[in-house]
């Protein structure tokens, strides 16, 4: 195992030289004198160097004023899968990723009662909500994703480098679990550093991996992440990334997710986006009709927002209209940026150039509803999906998008003739080959066949289920406060930070949401921002989203620009007769002099532009103070990283 101790250097003496020539050789170094809680207290008590300051924070979340609430800590595992149903091919690992739970209880609104579940790599692996009895997280259904993927967390892409075939992306959380069973198998989780618990925040620290592996790109960023209780159903979310990589254009980081998370859809199937100029909350078509993640309707700069937004449970929606438009050749037509008026542009064709029609489905041919297995992969009920020859196009529609969905919203399909209905959860492909409908069914393809008959599309009718939805509040919401992108542009932006959404499917249970920060992350960098999580009734969430938006922000800087941490000091008393003999240790202070010892640097506890950090990791019986963190990986042929294995023993893993 691999264990790191972070400092970053500022002066080295001359034994410093002579330690790092003997740890190059795999000197077998004591442990650190200094305690790991001693260390964590200090490399955290520095973050306000790299977090934004609590002076930019209002009274609601600033710990001296406004925040009087009270935070329970819990580091004993107990699996939450009886609230958060877990997929039974991850399920096995939830003890493995977790860390700590986070604990809010409101006396007054049960509503803002919440557990947030942090994992060993930094990530937000499970959120309960609406007092703690509904998963707001993913379900995990992704056989090598074991809370890595669809999780809350941070992630950066190097758009220079990343490749089809070699991805270059770091999480916030770990690895992909690609190889045999038994190396990665446990996951290996991003090394955490540094990591504390106190009054109401939890933060930690962990070195970002390279998501798939084994991977030939370096990892060169430190993931700071701070969760605090302001109450009141709301959490500070405070996240940082610091790239301390080498001076090279190449190794930019211009596409970063703060953060990339899953709303699980079941819990929360709809999606209110908050209007730039007045600040309310508009509903848009249930997520599921926006399947798939780059619908015009699913990226939306920042300042095209009043700054939030809001996943909720039941909204009344509009009738339900097929995106698809037919031309007067009978193929289906893409027209608008904006899916929801396909059907208006459909019917009045004195606003498109050219005549089209609506879609709709039709009968072609008696008895040709039959049975599928679409069923098994979809995570649909058992033998619910049926393939039927509805439709007759010159092209096949887009697959399984831009439709209803399960989880998420139904449809009742109507033979509006005979009155006979049936519901379907999941709309698989619209026209396949421009011949087949396939989609999830309530009733049998024999009873489709004897209730649907050739004749007439307009026999057909397709609405949602329960359309109208509940009062705002009646019922619960989770929203995201990420600020209206209002720091554009500065020289640090490629473009405007954004936010995109978009529906899996419905085994994976999950409803992608992320704001994108396009920047330019250079070596001797900060990334740092403040967002906020509020858990609370539909009809309290606009108010509170309103408040919290301006107090939301994100900005690029050299690394020490808002200050400096504590002096750290590293000494041995290395005998220059018994190598075997050598002792190492830490202490905190500016004190140069020690009787019993001979110092060998001095560092910083948090990081500068002119600095790099020193790790200190142990593998097996081996350990080594470096800024290499990969100096004992099993490197494959000197170019495949695989930091979770340790060089002299493969069957060891490596612990920071």
């Amino acid at each position: 195992m691999v264990s790191f101790v972070l400092i970053f250097p500022t002066t080295t003496a001359a034994t410093f030289v002579k330690t790092l020539c003997c740890c190059y050789l795999l000197l077998l170094l004591a442990v650190i004198a200094v305690t790991g809680d001693l260390l964590d207290d200090v490399l955290l008590s520095s973050s306000s160097s790299i977090f934004p300051s609590d002076d930019t924070v209002g009274d609601m979340c600033r710990p001296t004023t406004g925040n009087i609430t009270t935070t329970t800590f819990n580091s004993v595992f107990s699996s939450t899968s009886n609230r958060s149903h877990w997929k039974s091919i991850n399920l096995p690992y939830e003890e493995d990723a977790f860390l700590v739970d986070m604990i809010h209880n409101d006396n007054d609104n049960s509503r803002q009662n919440w557990q947030l579940r942090l994992g060993k790599g930094g990530q937000v692996m499970s959120f309960l909500v609406n007092n703690r009895s509904k998963e707001s997280i993913a379900n995990q259904a992704l056989p090598n994703a074991k809370w890595n993927d669809l999780v809350q967390q941070l992630v950066a892409v190097n758009t220079e480098k990343s490749t089809a075939e070699h991805p270059n992306f770091i999480h916030g959380s770990g690895v992909y679990a690609y190889e045999d069973e038994g190396t990665v198998n446990p996951p290996f989780y991003n090394p955490k550093l540094a990591f504390q618990c106190s009054g109401n925040d939890c933060s930690i620290i962990n070195w970002g991996q390279q998501a798939h592996v084994p991977t030939p790109w370096d990892s060169p960023l430190l993931y700071y992440t701070r969760y605090r209780n302001c109450g009141s159903g709301v959490i500070q979310y405070d996240m940082a990334m610091y790239h301390f990589g080498t001076t090279t254009s190449s190794e930019r980081f211009g596409y970063l997710n703060t953060p990339w998370t899953a709303v699980r859809t079941s819990t929360f199937p709809d999606l209110l986006l908050s209007d730039p100029t007045t600040g309310r909350l508009q509903g848009q078509h249930p997520v599921s009709f926006q399947q798939g993640f780059s619908g015009a309707d699913q990226i939306r700069n920042l300042d095209a927002t009043g700054g939030f937004t809001t996943f909720c449970e039941d909204l009344t929606i509009p009738e339900f209209h097929f995106p698809f438009c037919i031309d007067n050749t009978g193929k289906w037509v893409a027209w608008s940026v904006n899916r929801q008026f396909y059907w208006y542009y459909c019917r009045h064709i004195d606003v498109v150039p050219h005549k089209m029609i609506p879609f709709q489905f039709e009968v072609q041919e008696a008895n040709s509803t039959f049975p599928t297995d679409h069923w098994k992969e979809m995570g649909l009920a058992k033998e619910s999906t049926v393939g039927m020859k509805w439709c007759n196009l010159g092209n096949s529609m887009p697959d399984g998008s831009w439709g209803w969905g399960s989880p998420g919203r139904s449809v009742t399909i109507t033979n509006t003739q005979t009155g006979f209905s049936f519901e379907s959860d999941y709309i698989i492909h619209y026209c396949w080959q421009g011949t087949r409908t396939f989609m999830s069914a309530s009733v049998s393809a024999a009873v489709i066949n004897a209730e649907f008959l050739p004749g007439s599309a307009s026999t057909i009718r397709v609405a949602y289920t329960n359309r109208q939805g509940r009062p705002w509040k009646e019922q619960n919401s989770f929203t995201f406060v990420h600020g209206r992108g209002e720091e554009y542009p500065q020289d640090w932006h490629r473009a405007k930070s954004r936010l995109r959404y978009g529906v899996t499917n419905a085994n994976r249970d999950g409803t992608v949401f992320t704001t994108n920060a396009i920047v330019k992350l250079d070596p001797g960098t900060v990334y740092h921002a403040r967002k906020f999580l509020v858990t609370d009734v539909l009809s309290n969430a606009e108010a509170m989203g309103q408040k919290l938006a301006t107090e939301a922000y994100e900005v690029v800087e050299p690394a020490g620009t808002d200050g400096v941490g504590e002096t750290i000091v590293l000494w041995t008393d290395d005998d220059d007769d018994d190598e075997s003999s050598t002792t190492f240790g830490a202490s905190v202070g500016s004190s140069s002099t020690c009787s019993k010892a001979t110092l060998v640097c001095k560092g910083d506890s948090a990081p500068s532009a002119s600095t790099r950090p020193l790790f200190y990791i142990t593998c097996g019986t081996n350990t080594i103070t470096t800024h290499d963190p990969y100096y004992l990986d099993a490197t494959t042929n000197g170019t495949f990283k695989r930091p979770y294995r340790c060089k002299l023993n493969e069957t060891d893993s490596n612990d920071f």
